[in-house]
């Protein structure tokens, strides 16, 4: 040993190489002992058992690891009570959930499994298949429709049983199933709202696209702008890792409230792991007898479960249907309504190219109410909407549901035009079965890529970009969307061709023309009554300009499709595709305008902040028109909102009886062949 007691060079050589020999006889060891402990102990020589007595805190560590691989995989199993049983326990969370004073919902990615959204930790979850090394399959969240879970919860918020929900979710589909922003907390974050915080109050921006598709952690500008400041746009997600200080769509200080109030908590799809790290969703300030009573729905393992008043292993669908079947609540259905579109406007031309007059019966709310439901619109308005396209002749208002030869003939009709779809009555009989049989029935073509189901969802967020015209799939083939790609073809189908004529008053008007609604039809009417001759050019602005001054996720039809909705219009002679938003003294002179109108909406100024309408005002050809009317978009979104749960639970029925018919037919062509 050398002075002072430090080791030599090959001294410290020698021990480390001792040190390594030593660890791989440890390593070894372990890997022989392993290698009989795993052996049935019947096929264990003498000799391997004597290694395993010698080897006793290897034996014992190898038993720790396998009890706890053993614990692991009995949480990640998926485990379902018998149906016997499951429904005993669902009788009482239905009794805990009337008797409850304030429930709370707490949801986790369970609950969208059904709409085709993976989970995290079940069997084919994102953590779990990440662990295996496996990959993720994309999925397009932007396409799933709220499942029969979401539906139920807001109905039970309807109805007041359950008075918040706290979601970890950020696929918005509980706000696409009609419950209201006050009523959910999203902890963290909705993929389809962004926000800008330079704006006091924080102004939010809800698309019906996924705005996270550029951002990540710690980065969470979306590469949009705020239409009023112009500062950059962040998403509102928080991801692993970050804390989320956002007041909304997180919500906490409703979350915390709610949770303080709570009697009863009922977590549903929720592995609770990182809920449990929230101690202020759980009162944990309180005494174990005065916290929430707790119900979980899950087919796994959770942190909670010795602390719940009932576990529930099935699927939350299974388990919602059941409990609201025992609640007596009809479960809503998220599905179709009914407006008037280019779709519609389409039909009425091909009608009328098969004959020389047509006459169009409209139903009253009455009539409509009793086989379909509630309408969205007036018997009036629809009157007034159906008369304003050019290629009716005649409106028939209060036509019976059901066309009998007695209505043809009432009106002189030699035969009756519907689309391929098919209208049944509230017993499921063909509307048109009557003069079907009398070969007084014609058949046209639905226009494709677009449906009242596309349109609404866009609305309230249920397809993708509302640019993109990919709607839902309906289960019904009659009911169905396909993309919508808009050909010169169809331009020219609808387009009046007419060119203006001496002595002609061109009147010139602009705007989005978004759902083309009454409120148009009042407006573009009135603008028609302020000459002799009229000739009518509606200038409609492209979806980004749309969007640029009226936000959110304006407009819900693209440029294509409002194209075809206001030519359909028996007012207006033609159409500006992408008119510029200032009307320029270069397009005053190119149409020769002699009238430039607009409503009495309010006229955003133009980018650099200038009025748009400058140029006609000088040149004194400017004129307000007031339509008489309040209708406007955001009116109609406000009312299927309103009304959305009557309207989906109308559906459920329609598509039922649609079902049946659909099967009916395939036994018959079956039974041919």
């Amino acid at each position: 040993m050398a002075a002072g007691g430090s080791l030599s060079r090959s001294e410290r050589k020698a021990a480390a190489r001792a040190e390594i020999l030593q660890q791989e006889e440890q390593r070894d060891r372990r890997r022989q002992v392993s290698r009989i402990w795993r052996k049935p102990p019947a096929e264990r020589s003498p000799e391997e058992c004597q290694v395993l007595s010698e080897s006793e805190d290897i034996v014992r560590e190898l038993e720790r690891r396998r009890k706890r691989r053993e614990r692991l995989r009995r949480r990640q199993e998926e485990v379902c009570d018998e149906p016997e049983e499951l429904k005993r326990k669902v009788t009482e969370l239905a009794a805990a959930v009337r008797n409850a004073k304030h429930l709370v919902i707490y949801t986790g990615a369970g609950i969208s499994t059904a709409a085709s959204i993976p989970d995290y930790r079940g069997p084919n979850g994102i953590w779990t298949l990440l662990q295996k090394g496996r990959t993720i399959r994309a999925t397009d969240l932007s396409e799933a429709e709220p499942t029969l879970t979401h539906m139920s919860i807001a109905c039970l918020h309807k109805h007041n049983l359950v008075q918040h929900v706290v979601s970890q979710n950020c696929d918005g589909l509980h706000l696409r199933s009609g419950l209201p922003r006050e009523a959910i907390s999203e902890l963290h974050g909705n993929m389809y709202i962004e926000v800008c915080t330079s704006c006091t109050p924080n102004r939010e921006y809800v698309r019906v696209f996924d705005v996270t598709e550029r951002t990540a952690l710690h980065r969470h500008h979306t590469g949009r702008m705020c239409h009023k400041c112009g500062a950059q746009l962040r998403d509102t997600i928080v991801h692993f890792g970050e804390k989320g200080t956002l007041r909304q769509p997180l919500n906490w200080e409703a979350a915390t409230e709610a949770a303080s109030k709570a009697d009863v908590i009922l977590c549903l799809g929720s592995s609770l792991k990182v809920l449990k790290k929230y101690p202020r969703l759980w009162c944990m300030s309180k005494p174990p007898t005065r916290r929430p009573k707790l119900y979980i729905v899950n087919l796994q393992w959770t942190p909670k479960d010795d602390l719940a008043a009932l576990k529930l292993h099935g699927r939350c669908d299974d388990v919602l249907r059941l409990l609201m079947a025992e609640l007596g609540l009809e479960i809503p259905r998220y599905d179709r309504y009914d407006m008037v579109h280019y779709g519609h406007s389409n039909q009425l031309r091909q009608a009328r190219a098969m004959g020389d007059y047509l006459i169009v019966g409209v139903h009253t709310d009455e009539e409509i109410a009793k086989h379909k439901g509630p309408p969205v619109f007036t018997q009036e308005e629809r009157y007034k909407m159906v008369q304003a396209i050019k290629w009716v002749d005649e409106i028939a208002p209060g036509a019976p549901y059901v066309t009998t030869l007695e209505t043809l003939d009432k009106y002189n009709c030699d035969f009756c035009v519907h689309g391929d779809d098919i209208t049944l009555t509230i017993d499921g009989k063909d509307t048109y079965e009557e003069v079907k049989t009398a070969g007084r029935y014609r058949e046209c073509k639905r226009t494709q890529g677009v449906s009242t189901t596309d349109l609404v969802g866009r609305m309230l967020l249920m397809t993708k970009a509302h640019h993109s015209n990919i709607g839902p799939k309906g289960h019904s083939p009659w009911t169905g969307v396909s993309q919508f790609l808009q050909t010169s073809q169809k331009i020219i189908q609808f387009a009046s061709g007419k060119e203006p004529q001496p002595g002609d008053t061109i009147i010139y008007v602009a705007g989005a023309f978004d759902l083309f609604h009454i409120g148009h039809v009042d407006f573009l009417e009135k603008v028609h009554q302020l000459a002799e001759k009229p000739y009518i050019i509606a200038g409609l602005h492209f979806d980004q300009e749309v969007n640029r001054y009226k936000g959110k996720n304006y407009p819900i039809m693209n440029i294509h499709e409002r194209t075809l909705s206001v030519l359909a219009c028996r007012y207006v002679s033609e159409v500006v595709i992408g008119a510029p938003y200032a009307v320029t003294a270069d397009l005053l002179d190119h149409f020769r305008v002699t009238l430039v109108c607009h409503g009495m909406t309010e006229v955003v100024p133009d980018k650099d902040g200038s009025d748009p309408y400058e140029e006609p005002k000088r040149r004194g050809i400017f004129q307000l028109v007031d339509s008489g009317s309040n209708l406007t978009t955001d009116l109609i979104v406000q009312r299927i909102i309103k009304n959305r749960l009557e309207f989906e639970a109308r559906n459920q029925k329609k598509e039922a009886k649609e079902l049946a018919v659909l099967e009916a037919m395939k036994r018959l062509e079956e039974e041919k062949h």
